[in-house]
């Protein structure tokens, strides 16, 4: 089954703050990539065209990255 609904991009950033401490984010193109320890997930997008101050990213990318970088048993306690 599908994920659905969206998470703003600064609960993503303390989410990472509190379960990959040291994780280090570089804004691409079109992605955010996020590095933690050897693992790297290239592709938590910015947000939609526009202004992109704080913008909602869907729970599914998040997921993934979630499961990519292993921190999922502190990304649900922090849930």
């Amino acid at each position: 089954m599908p994920s659905s609904g969206t998470i703003p991009l600064n609960d993503i950033w303390a989410m990472l703050d509190a379960c990959a401490p040291g994780y280090k984010k570089r804004q691409g193109q079109h992605n955010w990539i996020v590095t933690y320890g050897d693992r790297t997930f290239p592709r938590l997008p910015l947000g939609p065209h526009g202004k992109r101050a704080n913008p909602q990213i869907q729970v599914g990318h998040v997921k993934q990255m979630v499961r990519l970088l292993g921190i999922e048993a502190c990304a649900k306690k922090t849930h």
